[in-house]
């Protein structure tokens, strides 16, 4: 199975309200996410087919544009928002049965996920995923942790 683990594109520092949750993206942060749609329906990719969005505004305006690209339902998973664990966002992929889907969610878990779906639960920090980035891996969606390798990665350069 193919996991695309995309962090939000560029947020403003705060919201109108005050709550972290009602974040917007930024102008660069918009781009970033087109770019990243149009990344995933491209022929270079292998297509998700399912995109699944943390419930945070920032994170919902990252995948407006991927759900659009790929003429795909909304999708959220309170799961992949900034107040869960690495073990909520693991637990997110065996829940499909599909070859390809695409988590959009928040730092640190995503980079943290990344290193314990690479090299296990006592797995090094390494990753350290910026806004707008996206990471593709190959895994076992039947015992993720541990058995991915990196495949792909994305991030608009502008």
């Amino acid at each position: 199975m193919i996991v695309y683990i995309i962090r939000h594109g560029k947020a403003e520092m705060d919201s109108d309200t005050g709550r972290d949750a009602d974040r917007n993206l930024t102008k660069r942060g918009h781009n970033q996410v087109r770019a990243i749609a149009e990344f995933l329906a491209s022929e270079h990719t292998e297509t998700p087919t399912r995109v699944y969005a943390s419930p945070y505004n920032r994170t919902m305006q990252t995948a407006a544009p991927i759900w659009t690209a790929l003429d795909q339902p909304k999708q959220v998973d309170d799961r992949l928002a900034a107040i869960r664990s690495v073990s909520d966002l693991i637990s997110v992929i065996p829940d499909t049965d599909v070859d390809a889907i695409a988590l959009i969610s928040h730092n640190p878990t995503v980079s943290r996920a990344i290193d314990v779906l690479i090299g296990g639960p006592s797995a090094p920090y390494d990753c350290s995923m910026r806004t707008g980035e996206l990471i593709g891996l190959e895994l076992d969606p039947s015992n993720p942790v541990g058995s991915a390798k990196q495949i792909t990665h994305f991030r608009l350069k502008k």
